[in-house]
Formats: C-alpha cells, structure tokens, sequence
C-alpha cells in the first residue's frame, strides 16, 4: 500500500475522504467511520473493511487512541476471518480512555467480547452481564457468540420485530445458526430481509433456507424430495446463480456446497459452479469437493478386454464387468454361466454384495426366458427384505437402474415395492417418481396412481406422465379425460409416434369414425412418416387397420425402399391385417414419395426385377436410383419398349412390386423364429392337397406339449386356454369345455355368495352358459349380469368374424386335411351363437372404478388371456361376485376374500326353471363332452320312458358315467329297476330288439342292452348281496316281479341277463338259485303278512 499525502484532487476518492475526516476530527468523533466499518463486517463485505483500514493506517500523524481504534477495528476483521488476535490489552487500555464516547466504547467492548468468546466463553459471558450498557453492538455479539437457545428466543418473542435493529436481527440469525436451529435462523432471517433488506439480508436467507432444508431433509435423497422442496431446491439454485457473481463472499460458495449436497450433484449448473469453485468448495467442505474432483475424472476403464477368469470379484473389477456388459464387450450368457457357476461379488459388506449380485443377474436376465425371469423375482423379493434400513442407504440411481430392468422383465410390482420408500407422498417428477408410475400403471395400481399424480400442475407433468394418465383414464372408459391428456404429451413432444396412435386408437374406442380419424392423421408431423423406425409400426398398423390403408401404404412403401430388409416383415403383416376389415381390395390412388415403378427388364443378356427409387441411397439390389444412368434410360419405358440394348419386359405399380419383394425378402430371412413363409405350388393339381396337409402338419402345435397340459388337474380352465389360443380365447373356451381331456379335471365352484343380486362373467362362463343352452333362463333369471368392454368386444367380434360369408378355417386331423366354411358353422353351430347372442343382448358393462389390482391377480395376469383378467380386475375393483366355470379360479379368488358367486347354486337353479327337453341340452353336453352340469335323476328316469334312440343314447351314457355312484339315489334298487323297466319296455313293444341284441340282429341298432348292461353292473357294485349272482338276481327279479307277467317281455330279460352273465363270467346256475331264492323270500314275507293281519 503506497503512503496516501496529497492534498486537492486525487486518484484516490475513498484515500482522499478519509485522510480529510482524520486530520480534522478527533478520534472521538470517528463515529461514521466506526459505523461504516462494523456495517460492513456484519455484512461480511471484509475486502471492502480492509481496504479502508489499510487506506486509515497509511495516514501520518494520528493520535494514539486513532491508532488504537483502528487497531481494535482489525481485530474484529481478523475475528471474523476466524483468526484469534493477541491485542486484547490494546482494547483494555482503549476502553480504559474515560474520553471515549459511549457508542465507541461500545464498539470496543464488543470486540473485546468477541475476542473473549472465542478463548473463555465464561469470562464473556461475565463481561456481558456486568454491563451497564447494552447497545445494538453488543446486543449483536451476545446474540452471535454468547446467547443460549433460550436465551434467543426469549430476546426476539419478548420484543416486536420491527423495533429490532438490523444488528441486533443479524446477530439472532447468526447465534440461531449457531446453535442449530435452523428453522428459527430462517423465521429470523426472513424478518431481516423484510425489514432491512440488502445484500446481507438476501444471503443470510439464503444461506439459512439451505440449512433449514439440508436438515429437514437428512434422510432423504434429492429425488425423495416432496414436489414443494424440489420447487424450494429450484428456486434457491435460481437465486444463487443470479446472486453469485464472481463468488468473493464465501457465504455464497457455503450456499452452493449445501445446494449440491441437497441435489446430490445432479445439477450440471451446480456442478460447474463447484468445480470453478473447487477450492473454497473444499474450505468448507473436503468431502464435496473430493467427489467434484472424481466426478470430473470419471470412472477408469480396463485397456484390455474384461475377461471373467476369477470366481469372486471386488468392487473394481464389478465395475469393468458392468461396463463391458453396457458396452456389448462381453456376452450375458457367459456372464449366466459365470453365476450359475459359483460366480460372486466381494466387497467385504454382505448386504452390498446382495444388492451388487441382485443388480448383475438382473442386468443379464433375458426377457424371453421365464425361469431366469422367475428366480430374479424371487431373488429380488428376498433381497427387499433384508434391512430396510441399508437398503435406503444405496444409491438411487441404481436402484432406478435395477427396477427399469425389472419393468423390462414383466415384474412391475417389484419395481413398485423398490421405489416407494426413495419417494414421498407428493413427489417432485424425477426419473425415479417417473420410472415408479410407470410401474404403478403396469402392475394395475390405477388408485394409487392417480393419488400420487394429483399434487401435479400440469406445467409439471412430462410426456410420460400424460401418456400414462390417458391410458389409466382409457381403462375406466374415461376417453375424453384420456384424449385431453394424450394432447397435452403431443403439444410437449409433438414427433413421438406412440402419442399419436394412442389419440387414434382411443379416439376410435370414443366412437370417432374413419372421418374424424382421417383428419387427426392429416394433423401427424409429415416428418414421423419420413424415415423408418419400429417405434412407429403400431401407429401405421393402427392407420392401415381402422383408417385408411392406401395412407398406410404410401407410408410403407418409401420406408420400404430406404431399408427394405427391415421393413419386409412389418409391411407384410400390416397389409395382412388390414385385409380383415376390407370390403374389397383397390388399387391405391396416392402417389409415394421415394418409390417408384417395379420394373422387370433385360440387358440382352440377362432378365433383371428392380424398383426405382428417388432420393434415397439405393443400397439394396433390388432397388435402382432413378438419377443413376440406367435408373435415367428405364424411367419412361414402358412395356415392350426398347432403348439400345434394353428391353422393358414388365412394369406395375409401386405397391404391387414392394409387396411382392417384401413377401420373397421376408421369407428368404426367415431364421425359423417367423411365423410367415412363402410357398410355391406344385406343378400338379393332384399334389395340391398333400402338400397343404404336409405344411399343416409341420407349422401345427405340438400334440405333446398339448396333451401334457390338458392332462394336468392344477392348471386352472382359464390357464389352459390361454395357452393352447392365446389369440382367440371363444376357441379356447369351446375346445377345453367340449374336451373330455380338460373336462374331467372340471366342476362347478360350490362356496361362495348364493343369491348375488348381480354377477360377474368372463368368455370362459358366457361360453358355458351358451353351450349348455341356458343363455335364456340366465336372462329370466332376476340376475343382472355384468361383462367387461373388452369380453363383449371377444364374443362379439368372435360371432362376426365366424359368421363372415367368406370365413374358411383349414386343418388337418388323423383322416387329413379338412375345412370349414361359414356354412358348415351355421349348420352345426346355430344353437350355442343363438345363445351367445341372446346372452350378450343382456349383459351390462359396467366401467371398472379406481383401484389397486391385488398382486396375486398382477401375478397371474400373463397366464390368462387378457379378458378373463379384466373380468378378474373389474370383479374386484367393483365388488361384483365373480361367476366363473373356472372353479380353480374361482377358488383362489374365494380364498383371497374376493367378492365370489356359487356356480353350482346359480346352474341348480337355472337348471329348476327349465323344462327337460330345455335341459336336455345340458346333459347331452356333459355325456358327450364331460362339460360339468347337475344331471337330475329324474331327468334319466323320464328319457328312459322315451322311445326316442337318441334319448336312449343318454339314458346308455349316464349309467357308463355314473352307473356305479347311483347308491346316491337313497334307493338303488328301485331306481336301476325303473330304468330297466322303462327301456326294456319300450324296446318289447318297438319288437326290433327280441330277434336279438346288436351282436346278433343287424336289423337293430338301439341301445337298450347297453343300458340293461350298465344297469346290471350297477347293480352288482350298489346292492346289497354276499356274491355278485346274488345282487345281479335281486335286480332280475325286481324286473320282472310284476302283476302281469307278458311272456315275450320275460324272454327278452332272460336273454339280455343271459348275455350279460356270460359276457362277465358269472355262475349262469347261482344267479338262477339266486332268483329262486329272490321268489322264495318275497313268498315268506308275504305269508308273514297274511298271518300278521
């Protein structure tokens, strides 16, 4: 510092004025400069105090108490700079100048107090209280270094804030931070800004909200903030980048330090400013700056390839084995292996090598295997469980990591029970809160999905967000909450593809037609439709399906032509799809962009089939650059033209040669995963039929895997279906109810609610119902019966498409290829569509309320098909019993304490208000197919008088199925001889069957003996008897122990028993004793009761 003497104008104004003030003052008249000076060391602006203490120093000729004050004065810079000065008998001899002013004095003394505070806390704190005076600069280092909690809050409650000076609110700020209370600092704080705003004031507030924040938020990560932190968090960033200027006040590198703990440095703004920062960062905190420092570093990567050579990894070598999976360096079947191995992680912590050997099995899983995909839930689940605790402890950011693979790996729910505890109850949206509702809408958590969005604005809502809640408001049928929600991502992302289809698709669920459809499509950018990407393959298919398919095809074919390998395959099966809802195939009026005429042409010497192609590299070889040279000469030639040495021998249109060089590229890069393939006919007609049964044989689904699960009685009915059509479940509820296969491991639920006022039904219990022939009684039943949208939309899309006048279906069975036509379906299926359309003329559907689908239902979701869960889930959501066939089902959803009807009480009672020949149908179906349903005995015992074969037929097949359960009658003999009675009769007077059984009369074709046979081995397993002659002889004689006896009726019994006795090796001879033994007894009780009267 250069010697200030100069008088006049100088260079120096600050130097100048204070040089002026001391030569013509007295030291005790230095009170603007002391209060100048302490102003700005409460402010903390301590270059600015410097700078004018060394100007005053450098002044000649000051008295000694001037140079004492001014020394006293660098004492209190030097404290607050937080060095402890040796001048303390300085500041006693000043004080003990009986000239000093009151104000100075005080000045002084608070130096000294700060001086003493900082040595013997206790001599300070007597030096205080024996005070005479209490001046605002005292007040202010007592509150500062001195004062006790109580002590505050009793100086600040017992005076009104605004007769407060700004020293005195200043030092309650900073003893409030002193002891720690932050929240008081922060009342305090706010008061000081309100009342004497200023710099200071700003960055104590500042300063103070960030501790207040830091400390209410000690155990929660940055993305476990509620919403309203994360907006305090924004909004202190905000100000601290505007007010920071060159970071001179270090009170604002301390803001930043406790900013980037709060945000866990994920704040790139922060981030920078710490490293621009990194020293002073490090004064005040060691630990930040390390991480800044190794942050910017990043993390160090092997030179060679990672190779697993070892069984145990350290926390290093993880992370190169991380890296090279992320970096496709190493394959995760080999890293399968290494776990299946023995392979581990080590790091000396057990619970860190749960989590780390967790995440890497995870990272490896493959979505297409489900017993990796298995044992990872349950690993996963096992490891929740541990300690809660240290789980809250691991880093966020791969717990997200973990649970996006979780959500890859259909297993949302353990998504949902990993993010939940990082996340409060109004959670700001972060990657994780955005990662945790996705897996709340996939596990089905609609309730609390919308309870954790409504705290949102929707300034607040992402893409994501928005796309998620219109697909929950699309499951409560909400479609114009869902279309609003679907514009709202659009006007964020307006080229995301997937926005747009989900606005087409429910926009058509919400009743728009092709019009109003159309125009939505005329509003898509033109620059999705521009280049290829999968991402967009359901949008066009969505277009091509329901829309307009010559739009979705002018768009196919230019994608085509700039990656016809990649788009083969999802053009040729979008146009297949798309055929469904034709009418009639036309030739498309539009003209593509990029594609060109398909040309077949000749060189002279060879015959060559291209496309022309504009603006796109034309790298495959079957497309021709219409710039090119040859692409020139070929353009506007057409058919039999010729120019040089080049004939045109073909030329169609666009989309006829795309098609047709999609169909060939498609099946010739068919690696056996397609289900598509082209086949070329053979020469001859008569080998026709052969080769379809040969390529039926060969692409139909393996009988084995087939059998093996309809043999097994654990599999639900449901599961099965699902498994065997898991796209057309009417055809999987018809094959497994009409399949003995499936049928015997059947029966009807018999716990549950007896008399619901209302039920719910899925396709499995509607097909039931129809098969059966109970669809009318089921509508006069009194009983309301609920379906969910999408099972009404199966069954009636079902029925339309089975009764399309071109409907065909081919197969091929043991006797060879078979077809049937929409005519043979009429015929032979008239009656279960009759029912299925009486049925669906009743049912009501009822939207599905806001709920939580349980975990066990979220669980089972992928075995069944997608409308016996929604039935499921609209069953409990909405309280509605559940009345399914599927007893397996229904069992397990009575054991949950699910809302459940019972079946066997609701067919008991449809089956008491039809008439038999309305019930005859339902016995026929059990006889024939096992398809349960109560059979009344009486039922029997009426189509046994019938003269009718068919009704024989039944009679015949109850007594094979039941025959040796019929004690369950309560009087077997009475009823096994009322049958016999009834057929036999019948049988003498029709005469056919007394020329002899079918083994010996072809002229007869009933079933009488049948059911006479079935009756006797009834009898013989049911009735009381110590031989087998004995019980068959009872029934016998039962038979015949008539008033009347009709001799040809006689002979007809002897020889149907005489038959029958043969046929199961009985003693002819004991069954004849036996019958006179039968006639004798019944003589003895007779007798008995003559001589009783």
């Amino acid at each position: 510092m250069v010697d200030q003497i100069h008088s006049g104008v100088g260079d120096n104004i600050i130097g100048d004025k204070y040089e002026y003030i001391i030569r013509s003052i007295k030291s005790r008249d230095l009170r603007t400069v002391i209060d100048s000076i302490m102003r700005d060391i409460c402010y903390r602006e301590l270059g600015r105090v410097r700078e004018k203490l060394d100007v005053l120093n450098n002044i000649h000729s000051l008295e000694n108490d001037v140079y004492l004050l001014l020394n006293a004065l660098n004492v209190k810079l030097e404290l607050v700079k937080g060095s402890i000065s040796s001048s303390k008998n300085d500041l006693l001899k000043l004080l003990q100048n009986n000239d000093l002013p009151g104000d100075v004095r005080e000045v002084i003394t608070s130096i000294l107090i700060d001086l003493e505070s900082r040595t013997s806390e206790e001599l300070a704190k007597k030096r205080y209280s024996d005070l005479k005076i209490d001046g605002f600069y005292l007040k202010e280092v007592f509150f500062e270094r001195l004062a006790s909690m109580e002590e505050l809050s009793k100086s600040y409650h017992n005076t009104e804030v605004y007769d407060l000076s700004e020293q005195e609110l200043t030092g309650l700020v900073r003893g409030a931070l002193r002891v720690q209370d932050f929240v008081f600092a922060f009342e305090l704080a706010q008061n000081l800004d309100k009342y004497y705003s200023s710099n200071n004031s700003r960055i104590l507030r500042l300063y103070t909200e960030t501790c207040l924040l830091i400390t209410r938020n000690q155990r929660n990560h940055y993305v476990s903030l509620s919403k309203q932190e994360k907006d305090n968090v924004d909004r202190l960033i905000i100000q601290l980048l505007a007010d920071i200027d060159d970071g001179k006040d270090d009170r604002y590198i301390a803001v930043l330090t406790n900013l980037l703990k709060l945000t866990y440095f994920s704040d790139s703004r922060l981030y920078n400013l710490g490293k621009l920062h990194i020293d002073k960062v490090r004064e005040i905190d060691s630990f930040s700056a390390e991480y800044l420092e190794q942050s910017s570093i990043g993390m160090s990567t092997p030179d060679i390839k990672f190779e697993l050579v070892s069984d145990v990894l350290d926390l290093e070598k993880f992370s190169f084995l991380i890296f090279a999976i992320e970096n496709n360096q190493m394959k995760a079947k080999d890293v399968n292996n290494w776990i299946d191995n023995g392979g581990i992680i080590e790091t000396g912590d057990d619970y860190i090598n749960s989590f780390l050997n967790l995440y890497l099995r995870a990272l490896v899983c493959s979505v297409d295997d489900k017993n990796e995909i298995q044992l990872l839930d349950k690993k996963a689940q096992d490891f929740l469980e541990l300690d809660s605790k240290k789980f809250m402890l691991i880093n966020p950011a791969n717990i997200l990591n973990l649970c996006d693979k979780f959500i890859l790996c259909n297993l949302p729910l353990n998504a949902v029970n990993y993010l939940t505890p990082l996340l409060s109850d109004e959670a700001w949206v972060s990657p994780i809160f955005e990662c945790y509702l996705n897996a709340l809408f996939l596990s089905d958590k609609i309730d609390l999905f919308l309870n954790k969005i409504k705290h949102l604005e929707p300034c607040d809502k992402t893409e994501l967000i928005y796309l998620r809640e219109a697909q929950v408001y699309d499951r409560l049928d909400e479609y114009e909450l869902s279309i609003k929600s679907i514009r709202f991502a659009i006007e964020i992302s307006p080229n995301n593809p997937y926005s747009w289809y989900l606005l087409l698709h429910t926009s058509r669920k919400n009743g728009g037609d092709a019009q109003f459809l159309k125009e939505i499509v005329f509003e898509i950018p033109e620059v999705i439709f521009s280049t290829y990407d999968e991402s967009k393959i359901t949008l066009v298919n969505e277009i091509a399906t329901y829309i307009d398919i010559h739009i979705a095809e002018r768009v196919l074919v230019d994608w085509f032509v700039q990656n016809p390998v990649k788009v083969a395959k999802p053009l040729t099966q979008i146009h297949a799809n798309s055929l469904i809802n034709s009418q009639k195939v036309n030739s498309n009026p539009l003209v593509p962009n990029k594609c060109g005429d398909g040309i077949t042409y000749s060189d002279g010497f060879e015959t060559f089939t291209r496309i022309l192609v504009r603006d796109v590299e034309a790298s495959h070889p079957c497309l021709l650059e219409i710039e090119s040279p040859l692409g020139q000469i070929l353009e506007n030639m057409q058919e039999g033209d010729c120019s040089g040495d080049f004939t045109m021998i073909k030329r169609v249109p666009p989309y006829v040669a795309v098609f047709r060089q999609a169909v060939e590229l498609r099946s010739k890069g068919n690696d056996g995963t397609d289900v598509f393939r082209q086949f070329s006919l053979p020469p001859h007609e008569e080998e026709f039929i052969p080769y379809f049964e040969n390529i039926l044989k060969r692409y139909s689904t393996k009988d084995k895997e087939r059998d093996a699960v309809l043999h097994t009685p654990n599999i639900p009915l449901t599961m099965k279906g699902n498994f065997t059509d898991p796209t057309d479940p009417v055809r999987g509820a018809i094959t497994h109810l009409t399949s003995i296969t499936s049928t015997k491991y059947l029966k009807l639920f018999n716990s549950g609610e007896e008399t619901p006022n209302k039920v719910i039904i899925d396709v499995y219990t509607a097909v039931y119902f129809s098969l059966m022939g109970f669809s009318s009684a089921v509508v006069d039943s009194n009983i309301e019966i609920i379906v969910c949208k999408y099972t009404k939309q199966v069954l009636e899309g079902w029925i339309e498409n089975i009764l399309r006048e071109d409907y065909m279906s081919i197969g091929v069975s043991d006797k060879g290829l078979y077809r049937v036509t929409s005519e043979d379906i009429r015929r032979d299926s008239c009656d279960f569509i009759h029912n299925l359309q009486i049925l669906l003329e009743f049912v009501t559907v009822e939207p599905l309320k806001p709920a939580d689908t349980p975990e066990l239902l979220v669980k089972v979701r992928d075995l069944v098909d997608w409308a016996v869960y929604s039935t499921f889930q609209l069953s409990i959501a909405n309280s509605i019993p559940l009345l399914s066939i599927d007893h397996l089902m229904c069992e397990l959803a009575y054991s949950s304490e699910y809302p459940t009807a019972n079946m066997n009480s609701f067919v008991m009672r449809i089956l008491n208000s039809l008439s038999l020949p309305e019930r005859k149908k339902s016995i026929q179906t059990n006889l024939s197919s096992g398809t349960p349903v109560p059979i009344l005995y009486d039922d029997i015992l009426y189509l046994s008088r019938s003269a009718e074969i068919s009704d024989t037929y039944l009679v015949f097949k109850f007594m094979e199925k039941y025959g040796e359960t019929i004690s369950a009658t309560g009087s077997s003999l009475n009823y096994l001889t009322a049958i016999v009675r009834n057929v036999t009769v019948m049988a003498c007077i029709d005469g056919a069957i007394l020329a002899g059984g079918r083994a010996h009369n072809p002229r007869y074709d009933g079933y009488v003996e049948h059911v006479f046979n079935y009756c006797c081995r009834s009898a013989i397993v049911n009735l009381d008897g110590e031989t087998a002659e004995q019980r068959l002889a009872l029934l016998i004689y039962n038979v015949i122990d008539m008033p009347r006896r009709v001799r040809k009726y006689l002979e007809l019994i002897s020889l149907l028993t005489t038959e029958f006795t043969i046929g199961h090796f009985l003693d002819i001879k004991a069954c004849n004793e036996s019958l006179v033994a039968c006639q004798n007894g019944k003589k003895i009780d007779e007798q008995g009761s003559i001589e009783a009267s």
